[in-house]
C-alpha cells in the first residue's frame, strides 16, 4: 500500500515537472508559480510515503526506524508549510514578470536535509548488509533501499549547483525503475511460496479427509469451548443427516441434534473434557435409518497448533460383535447343558 501511494506521489510529480517546462517555454507567470508550489508539495508527499515505504519494506521497527519516520515527516511538514508560505511571501522561490524561475536559500536548505537523510538511510543499509549473510531476501532489500537512496543523493547534490536540469526527475526515474524490478520479483517469489503453501495444506486436508473417511467408526472433533464441529467423516455427516462433511463444520450440536440427544452429547463431553485419559462408554444409538445400535464411543481432549482445546470423538458400531458373542456363549451354554444332561 505505502509502494502504491509512492509511485502516485512520483507520478504527480512528474506531471507537475512536464508542466512546468510548458509553461516556463510560454512564459506563463502565474501558473509557473502554481506549477512549481504542486511541485513542491508533490515532493513533500515523496518523502513522506518514501518514509513509510522504507520502513515497511525493510521491516526495520526499531529506534532507527521510528528516527527516520519522525525524520521525513518533520521534513515532508515543513516542505508543505514552506511552500504555502511561499504563496504569500516568497522564501523557497521566486517567480519573476518575465517567467524567470529563482530558487532561494531555504530551498536550498530543504533540499540540502533531503539529501543528508537518504545518505544516513544508504549508510545505515550498507552497514546493516555488512553485518548479515549473502542471500538472505532482507539483505537484498536492504541492498535495494541503499541504492535507492545513494542515487538519489548523487542526482539530488548535483541538482544544487543545476536548478534548472531535471536531476531530480531522472533520479527518480533510475530510482524508481530499479525499485520497481525488485519489488516485483519480490512479490512473485512471495506469491510462488503461498501457492506452494497452500498446495501442501490442501494435500494435508485431503490426506486427513481420506484418512477421516476410511475410519471404520463415526468420527468427529470439535471445540471444546464452543462446542462448534471443526471436521468428521462422511460417516458422521451421514448420521447427522447431512450430505458432506462441510455441512456439519460450524455447527453445534443444539443447531444438528434433538435437544434431548444434543443434551446427552454435551454431557459426555462434559465428561470427557473432565477426564485425564480418554473417556469410553457404551451406549445404544440409532442410526441414520432409525434403527437401534451398540455403539463403543471414545472422547479424548488435546489441544491444536493453535493452542486450542479441541475434543476428538470416534464412535464405533459394535451391534455385530455384540450379537456375535451373544451368539457364541448361547451356543457355548446349550452344547454345555446337553453334556451335562447327556
Amino acid at each position: 500500500k505505502m509502494y502504491r501511494r509512492f509511485l502516485f506521489v512520483v507520478f504527480l510529480y512528474y506531471i507537475t515537472d512536464i508542466l512546468w517546462g510548458f509553461f516556463e517555454s510560454r512564459k506563463m507567470v502565474a501558473p509557473l508559480f502554481a506549477d512549481t508550489t504542486v511541485y513542491y508539495i508533490a515532493m513533500a508527499a515523496g518523502v513522506l510515503y518514501w518514509a513509510g515505504f522504507t520502513v515497511a519494506y525493510s521491516e526495520e521497527k526499531n529506534p532507527f526506524g521510528q528516527f527516520i519516520r519522525a525524520a521525513f515527516n518533520v521534513l515532508a511538514a515543513l516542505i508543505l508549510v514552506l511552500s504555502v508560505i511561499n504563496i504569500f511571501t516568497p522564501i523557497l522561490f521566486t517567480v519573476s514578470a518575465d517567467c524567470v524561475y529563482e530558487a532561494l536559500p531555504l530551498r536550498y536548505a530543504v533540499l540540502g536535509i533531503q539529501i543528508l537523510l537518504l545518505l544516513l538511510i544508504s549508510v545505515y543499509a550498507f552497514a546493516w548488509m555488512s553485518r548479515q549473510k549473502a542471500g538472505s531476501v532482507k539483505r537484498q532489500r536492504f541492498l535495494i533501499l541503499a541504492s535507492f537512496g545513494l542515487i538519489m543523493t548523487v542526482f539530488l547534490t548535483m541538482q544544487l549547483w543545476f536548478p534548472y536540469l531535471p536531476l531530480y526527475t531522472v533520479a527518480y526515474m533510475l530510482a524508481t525503475s530499479m525499485l520497481h524490478s525488485f519489488v516485483v520479483n519480490d512479490e512473485k517469489e512471495e506469491y510462488l511460496q503461498e501457492l506452494a503453501e497452500a498446495k501442501q495444506v490442501t494435500e494435508i486436508k485431503e490426506t486427513m479427509t481420506s484418512l477421516l473417511d476410511n475410519m471404520p467408526a463415526l468420527a468427529f472433533t470439535k471445540d471444546a469451548e464452543t462446542g462448534v464441529y471443526l471436521a468428521c467423516n462422511q460417516a458422521f455427516a451421514e448420521y447427522a443427516h447431512k450430505e458432506t462433511p462441510e455441512g456439519v463444520v460450524g455447527l453445534t450440536d443444539a443447531e444438528i441434534f434433538d435437544a434431548e440427544t444434543a443434551r446427552h452429547f454435551t454431557e459426555d463431553d462434559r465428561t470427557a473434557l473432565s477426564l485425564s485419559k480418554p473417556y469410553v462408554f457404551f451406549e445404544d444409538v440409532p442410526d441414520a435409518a432409525g434403527n437401534q445400535r451398540q455403539f463403543q464411543t471414545t472422547k479424548l481432549k488435546y489441544t491444536d497448533t493453535s493452542g486450542r482445546l479441541c475434543l476428538l470423538g470416534m464412535c464405533e458400531d459394535m451391534t455385530d460383535m455384540v450379537r456375535i458373542q451373544h451368539e457364541n456363549a448361547m451356543t457355548k451354554e446349550a452344547y454345555e447343558t446337553a453334556v451335562s444332561s447327556g
